[in-house]
Parts: C-alpha cells; sequence; structure tokens
C-alpha cells in the first residue's frame, strides 16, 4: 500500500501527515500524461496554487526536455509593491514595552491611507483588519490621546490634516465601508473609538470640529474639494460610531458637537456628507420637527363634518393593552410569522388606513409602518386565520371533531391528518430537519406505488420549497417549508479551498427509509425543515418526536405561498423602519398636508459644477449638451434622434428630474424609452460617477427583455441577479456565473479556511448530540448525567463497567443495569419519598414508585441537558453559517461593484438587499412601476439612490393582492388602497400629497386602429396610431379583427377532494379554444409561437396545454 501516491500530498497537503499509508514521494512512481506548461509561472507574482496546480511548473529546453521544477510559491516569488508597503507599514507598529514616537504616528496613518487609496482589495482588507488588532487598536488610542492634548487651534489643525484626516479616509473609505468580511473589523474600531462612556470620541471630535472650521475659514486654503472630503470623512466616521453606540444619544456633548460642525462649517462643504449629518441628527434626535429640504409648504387643515369611531391602536397603545405576543406599536419588534399566542388571539389586528393624519406616527415612519402591517396581513394575516380554524377543530374533543372542509375566507390551503414527528436529521446546508408522517390521501389509499407517484407529481402539492403549518392540540402551531430528502452531495474540491466541505453529511439517512410521499398505501412520509429559528419551537418537537405521542396534529399547506416572496420585503420595511433613510421622502411621505403640483429638483450627481449630461447616444453621434437648471434648446435632438416626441420630452424630463415618472398606454414605446434613458445615463457614468445602474421588474420576463434589449445595444459590464431567467443571451450574464470567475483574497480564503474548521467541529457536536435527541430515555443518556451531576448514584449503578449495549456480566449472565434497578426493588419497600430527598438515598434503599420517579426525573433533567446543548451548538452553527455567507457574498459584492447595470426582480432585490446597499448606487430604473406594490418599491429605494425613474402605467393591471378586502375597488377597502402603486399614488395623489410632474407617452404602434380603439375611447383619449399600425395585414381565416363570444356553458364542477384543486375550468372553452387555435394553423400563414391564449385559471391552462 505504502507503494501507492498520495494524491492529497500531490495536491499539496496531506491531513495525516506520517501517518498516512500511501507514499508522499514528491514525485509519483508511475509516469503521468504530460501536463501543459503553467501560465502563470514566469509572471512577477508567479503561481499562487504552487504543487496543487493542475499545469506544469517545469523549465523546458529548446529540444523538448523538461530540466528542472520550479516551486512558485508565496515564498520564491518576488513581492509586489503593495506587498512590501504592506510589509513596511506594520514595522512602523512600535513592538511591546516601546514609546509611540509622533512620527510614527503620523507615517503610520499616512501611509496606510496611501495603501488603501489605491483600492487594492487585498490590501485595503489587510489594513483593517490589523487596525482592529490589539496593536492596530493601540496606535488609534495613541492618535486620540494626542488630539485631547493638543490645546492651540493651530497645532489641532496640523494634526487634523497630518494623522486625524488620513485614519478617517482610511476607515470611510467606500470599498471599505462596503465590504462585508470588514463589517466586524470596522465595528470594533469604532466602538473603540467611542471609548468609555463616550470620552475618546468627544475628545477627538471636538478637536476635529475646531479644526474643520479652521479649515473651512481658512482664506489660505486653497482647495475647497479637500476640505469637503475632509468634513465628509469625519461625518461618515461620525455617523457609525453614534449608530454603533446607543449611549451618545444620552450624552449631551455629542448633540454639542453636531451643532457646533452645523453652525462653523459652510453649507456648501455639506453636500457630500449631507446625509450623514442628516442621519446622526436622527439619531441623537436633534431637529426632529424640522422640515425636510425641497418640501412642500403645508396647507390648512380643511374642517369638514366627520364622525369617526375610536380606532384601538398597536401594542402598549391600546386602550385594552396588546393583543396578543406579537403586537407592538414598532413594527421592528413584530415577528413575520404569526405566533401561537397571535393564532389564537380573538381581538382583530390594528391596520392603519391611507389617511396619513389617522397614522400613530407621523412622515416616513408612519408610511413604513402602515405599508408593513397591511402587507404582513395581506399575506401572513390569510394563513393564520386558516391556521387559527384547523387549531380550533383539533382542540374539540375526538367525538365532536368534524372532518376539515374548503375554507370560504379566500385563503387556499390543505389539511393533511393525523400526523406525526418520527425522527430529527441534520443537514450540513439545511440545517436541522424533521421527518413527518401523516395518512395518505384517502383518494390514493387504493392504487398502486406508481399511481400515486404519478399523482402527486401532477397535483404538484407538498413539493421542495412548499409552505406548511403544524398544528397541534396543544395550541402549538409551527410553520415548516419542505426540503429535498436527499442528502447534500459533497462539493466539488477546489484546489483545497472547499476541503472542508468534502466531509460527508446526513448520514444517518443511509439506515433509515428516506421519506417518501407514494410508497406506503396508508401512510405518506416527508422532510420538513423549520423555517424560523426558535428555541421553543425546537425543544417543542424533541419532545414529542416519535408515534408514542397520542397528540392530534395536522398539516396545512398553502398552495402557491412561498415564504421568500414576501418575508425579505417585510424585513426590509423592518429595517427601514430603524434607519428612516429613504430618497426623496419628502415627496413620498410628507409631514403635513399639502396640496397643489410640485417642483422636482435635479439629481444631486448633477448639480455639480461644470457637470452637464452628454446626449450623443440620443442624437446618434451629434454633440448635445444639457444642464440641469438651464434651457435645452431640443431642435438637434428632434432631428437627429430616433425618438417620437413624446419619447424625447419623456427622456429630457427623466435626466432632469430626481424622482421621475413616465406614463405610456400599451404599445408606445416605454420599454425602448427606458433602454434610450439608461443608454445615456451609462454615457455619463464615469463624468457623474454613476456607479452601477440598477434596473428593477416586476416580473422576470419582462426583466429578460429589458436586458436583452441592452445587450443587444452594445451595453457591456452587465449582471443579473437571480436564477429565473429563460433567455439563453444572459445566461452568461447571471451574477453565479460570473463571480467564478473572481478569487478570493488572502484574508478571504483564511477566513473560509477558519469558518469551515469551526463548521466541522460544530457538526461533529450536533452528530455526537443526536442519538440522545432521537431517543431521551436511552440509558447511556441517563449514564453521562449521573456521571456529571451525582456521581454517587453513577457509582452505584455503573462503578463496576458496562458494555456499549448497558449490559452488564455476572455469573455468565448478562442484564441491563438500568432496567435491572427500576424493575428489581424489594416488595418490603413501600415508601413514596419526593424526588428532591432521592437524590441523596442510597439506590438500594428505594421503592419501586421512587426509583420510577427518580428515573423519570434523570431522563427529564438529560433531556434538558441535552436540548440546552443542542440549542447552543445550533446557534453557533447558524453564526458560523451566516459568517461564511458574508465571505461567498464579498466575491459578488466585488462583482456588482464592477458592473455598469444590474438587472433585478423586485422580490430579488428584497432577498439581496444587504449587498445591493452596500454597492453605492445612485440611479435606479423601474419597469412595470404600476403593477409593483409601494412595498417594494420602497425597498428598492436604496439609501445611496439620488436619481429614481419609474415608468408604468397605473390604467392598466394593478399590484395583485390576495385580500379583497383591501382592494381599492372595495367599498370597504378604499380606506386601505393596498393594490394602488406607489407610481399611481404620486400621480393621482390624495388631497394631503402633493401631486408630482409626470410625463405621457401617446403614440401606439402595436395595435390595429380598430382595436386601439378599444383602450382610446375608455381610458386613454390622446392616444395616437402610428401610421405603421394601419398597414397590418388582415388575419387569414377570420372575418373580423375583434370579436366577442358570449355563451352559457357552465364552469365544471369542483372536485369532491378539496385537496385536488382550488382553481375553475370550462371544458366547453377548453374545446371551443383548442378547435379554433387548429383552424388558425391550418390556414398555413401562422404558427405555434404566434398565436396567444390568456386565460385567468390556472386550472384552465392546465387543460389547455
Amino acid at each position: 500500500m505504502r507503494n501507492k501516491p498520495c494524491f492529497d500530498f500531490i495536491r499539496g497537503k496531506c491531513r495525516y501527515g506520517k501517518r498516512c499509508k500511501f507514499t508522499h514521494e514528491s514525485k509519483p512512481t508511475s509516469k503521468a500524461p504530460p501536463r501543459e506548461p503553467c501560465p502563470y509561472l514566469g509572471t512577477s507574482k508567479g503561481c499562487f496554487k504552487g504543487q496543487r496546480c493542475n499545469f506544469s511548473h517545469e523549465i523546458v529546453a529548446g529540444d523538448g526536455a523538461s530540466t528542472q521544477t520550479l516551486q512558485a510559491t508565496a515564498r520564491s516569488r518576488p513581492r509586489t509593491e503593495l506587498e512590501t508597503g504592506f510589509r513596511e507599514w506594520t514595522f512602523l507598529i512600535p513592538r511591546q514595552n516601546t514609546r509611540f514616537q509622533v512620527v510614527e504616528i503620523g507615517n503610520f496613518f499616512k501611509m496606510g491611507w496611501d495603501l488603501v487609496s489605491k483600492e487594492h482589495t487585498e490590501t485595503g482588507q489587510q489594513i483593517i483588519k490589523k487596525l482592529a488588532t490589539e496593536e492596530g487598536l493601540a496606535m488609534i488610542k495613541a492618535l486620540a490621546d494626542e488630539q485631547a492634548d493638543s490645546v492651540e487651534l493651530e497645532m489641532r489643525l496640523y494634526t487634523f490634516k497630518d494623522r486625524t484626516l488620513p485614519f478617517f479616509r482610511t476607515i470611510s473609505h467606500p470599498d471599505i465601508l462596503s465590504s462585508l468580511i470588514l463589517e466586524i473589523p470596522l465595528d470594533t474600531i469604532c466602538t473603540f473609538l467611542f471609548g468609555p462612556n463616550g470620552r475618546r470620541a468627544i475628545n477627538l471630535f471636538k478637536a476635529t470640529t475646531s479644526a474643520l472650521g479652521a479649515l473651512a475659514w481658512d482664506e489660505t486654503a486653497k482647495d475647497e474639494e479637500l476640505t469637503s472630503i475632509a468634513v465628509t470623512a469625519s461625518l461618515v466616521v461620525l455617523e457609525r460610531i453614534v449608530e454603533l453606540n446607543q449611549g451618545a444619544q444620552v450624552i449631551a456633548e455629542f448633540t454639542s458637537i453636531v451643532n457646533d460642525l452645523s453652525t462653523t462649517i459652510p453649507e456648501q462643504l455639506f453636500q457630500a456628507g449631507s446625509r450623514s449629518l442628516a442621519r446622526v441628527r436622527q439619531r441623537l434626535g436633534i431637529g426632529a420637527a424640522m422640515p425636510l429640504s425641497g418640501s412642500c409648504p403645508p396647507q390648512q387643515k380643511s374642517h369638514r363634518p366627520v364622525f369617526e369611531l375610536g380606532q384601538d391602536l398597536p401594542g402598549a397603545l391600546s386602550e385594552l393593552g396588546p393583543r396578543h405576543d406579537n403586537d407592538h406599536a414598532d413594527i421592528f419588534d413584530i415577528k413575520i410569522l404569526p405566533t401561537t399566542d397571535e393564532i389564537q388571539s380573538p381581538r382583530l389586528e390594528y391596520l392603519p388606513s391611507s389617511d396619513p393624519t389617522k397614522h400613530h406616527l407621523p412622515g416616513l415612519a408612519g408610511l413604513l409602518d402602515r405599508q408593513f402591517r397591511l402587507l404582513r396581513e395581506d399575506t401572513v394575516g390569510q394563513f393564520r386565520d386558516a391556521v387559527q380554524i384547523e387549531c380550533k377543530r383539533l382542540t374539540q374533543s375526538a367525538d365532536a371533531q368534524s372532518p376539515p372542509k374548503r375554507q370560504n375566507n379566500g385563503v387556499r390551503n390543505i389539511i393533511y391528518q393525523n400526523v406525526a414527528l418520527l425522527r430529527l436529521g441534520f443537514d450540513r446546508k439545511r440545517g436541522l430537519q424533521v421527518v413527518a408522517e401523516f395518512d395518505q390521501l384517502h383518494a390514493l389509499g387504493k392504487k398502486g406505488a406508481k399511481e400515486r407517484e404519478e399523482w402527486w407529481r401532477n397535483t404538484k402539492q407538498l413539493q421542495i420549497d412548499a409552505f406548511v403549518c403544524l398544528v397541534s392540540s396543544t395550541g402549538r402551531a409551527i410553520f415548516f417549508s419542505v426540503c429535498d430528502p436527499s442528502p447534500t452531495p459533497p462539493p466539488k474540491r477546489k484546489n483545497g479551498e472547499e476541503e472542508h466541505e468534502v466531509r460527508s453529511t446526513g448520514q444517518w439517512r443511509a439506515s433509515d427509509e428516506r421519506p417518501n410521499l407514494f410508497k406506503r398505501a396508508d401512510r405518506a412520509t416527508l422532510m420538513l425543515n423549520p423555517v424560523e429559528d426558535n428555541s421553543e419551537d425546537i425543544t417543542w418537537i424533541n419532545g414529542h418526536l416519535g408515534k408514542a405521542h397520542k397528540l392530534r396534529q395536522s398539516l396545512v399547506e398553502f398552495p402557491g405561498i412561498l415564504l421568500p416572496s414576501f418575508q425579505p420585503t417585510l424585513q426590509a420595511l423592518q429595517k427601514m423602519s430603524r434607519t428612516l433613510d429613504l430618497p426623496f421622502a419628502q415627496f413620498i411621505a410628507p409631514e403635513g398636508q399639502h396640496a397643489g403640483d410640485v417642483d422636482i429638483p435635479a439629481p444631486a450627481y448633477s448639480c455639480r459644477p461644470g457637470f452637464a449630461f452628454s446626449l450623443e447616444t440620443l442624437t446618434g453621434g451629434e454633440q448635445l449638451r444639457l444642464t440641469p437648471g438651464e434651457p435645452f434648446d431640443d431642435s438637434t435632438l428632434r432631428e437627429k434622434s430616433k425618438l417620437e416626441h413624446a419619447q424625447q420630452l419623456s427622456t429630457i424630463n427623466a435626466l432632469r428630474s430626481c424622482l421621475a415618472l413616465i406614463q405610456g398606454p400599451p404599445g408606445t414605446g416605454k420599454s425602448y424609452t427606458g433602454v434610450a434613458i439608461i443608454k445615456a445615463l451609462l454615457n455619463n457614468r464615469k463624468a457623474a460617477k454613476l456607479g452601477p445602474i440598477i434596473c428593477v421588474c416586476y416580473t422576470n420576463h419582462a426583466l429578460d427583455q429589458l436586458l436583452e434589449h441592452l445587450v443587444k445595444d452594445g451595453v457591456e459590464q452587465l449582471i443579473r441577479l437571480g436564477s429565473r431567467s429563460k433567455s439563453e443571451l444572459l445566461q452568461d450574464l447571471s451574477l453565479h456565473h460570473v463571480s467564478k470567475e473572481f478569487r478570493p483574497t488572502k484574508i478571504e480564503g483564511h477566513e473560509k479556511y477558519q469558518l469551515y474548521a469551526k463548521l466541522d467541529i460544530a457538526l461533529d457536536e450536533i452528530e455526537g448530540l443526536m442519538p440522545g435527541l432521537r431517543d431521551p430515555a436511552h440509558w447511556s443518556n441517563v449514564k453521562d448525567y449521573l456521571e456529571n451531576h451525582h456521581n454517587g448514584h453513577f457509582q452505584q449503578l455503573f462503578g463496576r463497567g458496562v458494555d456499549e449495549h448497558g449490559f452488564q456480566e455476572v455469573h455468565g449472565k448478562k442484564f441491563s443495569i438500568l432496567n435491572s434497578w427500576v424493575k428489581g426493588a424489594p416488595k418490603r419497600l413501600a415508601s413514596t419519598r419526593p424526588v428532591h430527598e432521592l437524590l441523596s438515598v442510597n439506590l438500594k434503599n428505594m421503592s419501586g414508585l421512587e426509583r420510577s420517579a427518580l428515573h423519570k426525573h434523570w431522563v427529564q433533567q438529560s433531556t434538558r441537558e441535552l436540548n440546552h446543548r443542542f440549542l447552543h451548538v445550533l446557534d453557533s452553527y447558524r453564526q458560523i453559517r451566516d459568517s461564511l455567507k458574508k465571505c461567498h457574498q464579498e466575491l459578488d459584492l466585488r462583482c456588482l461593484l464592477r458592473a455598469h447595470v444590474i438587472g433585478v426582480t423586485t422580490t430579488g432585490l428584497a432577498r439581496n438587499l444587504d449587498i445591493l446597499r452596500r454597492v453605492r448606487a445612485k440611479v435606479v430604473v423601474f419597469e412595470e412601476a404600476g403593477e409593483v406594490l409601494e412595498a417594494h418599491t420602497l425597498t428598492a429605494l436604496l439609501p445611496s439612490v439620488e436619481h429614481a425613474i419609474l415608468i408604468g402605467d397605473h390604467e392598466q393591471l394593478r399590484p395583485q393582492i390576495n385580500n379583497y378586502e383591501f382592494q381599492y375597488d372595495n367599498p370597504q377597502g378604499a380606506k386601505f388602497s393596498l393594490d394602488i402603486s406607489l407610481f399611481e399614488r404620486l400621480v393621482h395623489p390624495q388631497s394631503r400629497y402633493p401631486k408630482l410632474p409626470y410625463s405621457s407617452l401617446e403614440v401606439q404602434r402595436r395595435m390595429y386602429p380598430s382595436i386601439a380603439e378599444l383602450i382610446r375611447s375608455t381610458l386613454y383619449p390622446k392616444l395616437q396610431d402610428h401610421p405603421s399600425v394601419s398597414t397590418y395585414p388582415e388575419v387569414d381565416g377570420m372575418r373580423k379583427r375583434l370579436f366577442w363570444l358570449d355563451h352559457n356553458e357552465k364552469e365544471d364542477a369542483l372536485p369532491s377532494n378539496p385537496a385536488q384543486s382550488f382553481s375553475k375550468t370550462n371544458a366547453w372553452e377548453v374545446e371551443m379554444t383548442a378547435a379554433l387555435v387548429s383552424h388558425l394553423v391550418r390556414q398555413g400563414i401562422y404558427r405555434n409561437q404566434d398565436i396567444a391564449v390568456l386565460t385567468p385559471y390556472l386550472g384552465q391552462l392546465q387543460k389547455l396545454k
């Protein structure tokens, strides 16, 4: 065996070392096929993979013979300039027990900034990591102490420019702030800067404030841009310190510092740092009542006769007290999914109306509160009520129970009865899993296994990711998602990088039968994954495993409801309620009542001196410039542009306004105009320092179409988020595909290596706890508990030793120590002492009842201890997985920062909100804005956005919601109007909101005039027909282009089993439509893809297919 080579050693690492049973010779004994030479071997950096490289590291002579092998490792290759610079920078840190020199401190921070300003990712990460260590923090402390000691203004100014400003610029660099893996080191630095009771930060920023004031008003200072940079960097650092340390809110000195900054520094120097200043003021509660700049003057409240009923406010604000444990006045404290107490509550939830004067919170806070509560009630409230009905049914006595029926409250659900939780499992990717069993559906009991399999597959019930709720007769309700019963396959090795991932998980399933819905005729099993990290639910599950528990339990499925479709948006609204950093809040959620039109200012980035939009992409290369705020001569645009007149005006207005609205009827070229605007913005990307432009669409289909238009028009550096694209053109532009081309830095690689090592330890601990959790009464659990807590009883039972099955051999006979003791009490003993007395009594002197009671106590205590350890390890596992996720997202972030255009759906944006907030995008473009719920639009307005363009049509489809009680067209739901999009609300506002200007497109190129007349006479009186639509040919096989068919054929009867279908079908219409399509195809002119059939019902769609 030793003659065979060790492939792990050849790749660069073998964890067994000298104990390995394979040979560790550097050259394998068998001759390997020739390999291509490594392309990186001759470069200055060398090959970073060393022996793990798949290419040859041999130098080939002219005759083709290999001469020698080079070890192109990091040690042998020459250091780069940045690596040498970082090494010299670390040498400036004094050794222990040596005094800090003033010159060293200044050089240390100036050199650190010089390295970070080169924007080399790995070097920046190394510097911030080093600053967060004990040695780095000591240098920061020396800087802060030096600031406190320098009293004279001249000295403060010199110290600030020479030391403090380079340090502030280092830790406030955009790439550093946006990094995911540097979040903890940065928090460490800023928390240290705050110091005990905030004294270190107070002294530092008092000196900084006076230095900034002197710098701003110094007539000899010629570099105004540097002064503005200094102000911005100082405010960014102060903002982070205040956000991290809540104690700053009660320290008066911080308020004085902010007020001094606001009064001593000219307003024009705050342009880049205005947002940071506003957030600091908001966090400290300064000027909360001050109106936002650019807002409209409030109008006097109109006095009209009203009769209002009292409103039951949320949480502690209610006169009756909170409704349940999940009823709070602050939406940040509300759990997304309903709690058991909420499900059982008889009181109605607090639902704020669309009237802002009736909100319990003003302005933006009230808007976010309203959107969160209504959206949550529209989604969560529907299945909460369904679970409540099933819970009441289960809590009835068995004789009084009625079978579950189809509910008429609008929510779709399927109920599976007699559920039992069989066992626990754990998967390294998915986490905790539970195997559940329930009664096979009655209609499938007499079918064969293949028929059952086909039925489950066709009905698409209980598919992977299906959202379900376990309801118990105890009143407990736990939400799960259905997951794949197959264990996560081990990922492929990537040159040792993913070496820790290779360890197999889910091995317990090899000996147990995998869950299966169709194999048995009487019972079906499936794998469930808890959707919330709730310790109480996990403890309850652990205590109710197995078939021995005679609880009445059901599983309620909610077809069509996916947790990722609403949870990320609700969580984003919660975070926004804390930061209140929504752009354009003065127009979207003004405080007070407003009337009439408002003027929308230009985007902030376009207001810099000397900036003007270059419009060559609109004029075919002809030079044309647009300066915001100045008159614009559009004669060149009209002559040279391919856009029609209304599209030209819409484009110019969109570039001029920070919040632009473009409305257009069907076929008027909304997407075409959007592409023209995006191309014009990309043409000015460098001059305006825009960063990536984010394009948001409601559907994947619309997003694919928009991005395809951009790609075909030559737009480069485009990335699409999400995996639901069906476009072949965009396959190589997905973030998942592009990120594979990026290599992690050393810091990231080291971080992942350490995290994978910690993950292995956590998984080993979980694997060790699993047997005890599956069988809490097992003798080994009692043995371990006694050994740790009751050594006397342990010695009496197990002191002589037992085998692996808990048996002991006496006189050639084996017997179970624990069972023999429990059942072997002398009959003469009949005492019944309490358990706390038995803890100090000899085990032999206990009666049978006492032994049973004490054994039960041991099992309970050991189970409690096991659960406590399991929850602790589970928390550790989740933290490690979250940290690993951040490491992987760091690569995604670098990809996105290099993109020019980022395409994403509204749901995808909410899921990736954390990483997209770090991209620092200034422009966001919305397609289909009239079909998007306001909550989704609000979450897409990232804090960095300075320019938002909404393109849509509020006269077409409104956003889709579940609850008719919240619809605008419902007389009772008009007060909520949840289905009114932000686009529609801004174009046609209520009386208390301002009306924003918008552009309209008027020429349609899609419909024949007689068809266009349908919408012209009803919705769009100004709609015009382009001459090209009048030339459309007649439809072969049809006498008329448009006709209506009315019939009296009834819909198909609903199936008796409510689990089979929720939709509606009409067999006569299916046959008629199929015949009509066949007739058109037979004309020989039209192909299948030329004909579209639309139906509002999924059931009808399935029959048509």
